[in-house]
């Protein structure tokens, strides 16, 4: 009975170092993800069904989005409408789009090209259209 309750024992203390372990690195990595950074340019993102409007610092509008390779881009998301989740597929980042809400995202896209973004947040019958481009120049 002895060596049962030792083994118990050992486990239980072995269970809590591994979460407090995973506990303090997901912190971490949340803390820097949600953190402000210096960033070379905002861009209001705007959601709605079922588009994506980008608004640059000089106030013109477009339904893509274009940075130049390199660059900072600091992206305030909001919504007019319902929940969306605009998601950058080749980046692998993704953060919701919530109305009455302002959400931020960086990016800093290295390579030119064309990137799909996407809403992964069903948000009505034309969902499936919610599409835009990220346009990476050099």
């Amino acid at each position: 009975m002895e060596r049962a309750k030792i083994v118990e024992n050992l486990t239980i203390i072995g269970a809590l170092a591994l979460f407090i372990v995973i506990g303090w690195s997901s912190w971490a990595v949340l803390n820097d993800l949600e953190s402000e950074k210096p960033a070379d340019i905002t861009i209001k993102v705007i959601g709605r069904q079922f588009a994506w409007t980008f608004v640059y610092p000089d106030g013109t509008q477009s339904g893509e989005l274009r940075v130049k390779a390199g660059q900072t881009v600091r992206l305030e998301l909001t919504s007019e409408d319902v929940i969306h989740s605009i998601y950058f597929r080749d980046f692998g980042l993704k953060k919701d789009v919530v109305p009455g809400k302002t959400n931020v995202l960086y990016i800093t896209p290295l390579v030119p090209g064309q990137y799909l973004i996407q809403c992964t947040e069903f948000c009505g019958e034309g969902h499936y259209s919610m599409l835009a481009w990220l346009v990476v120049e050099s």
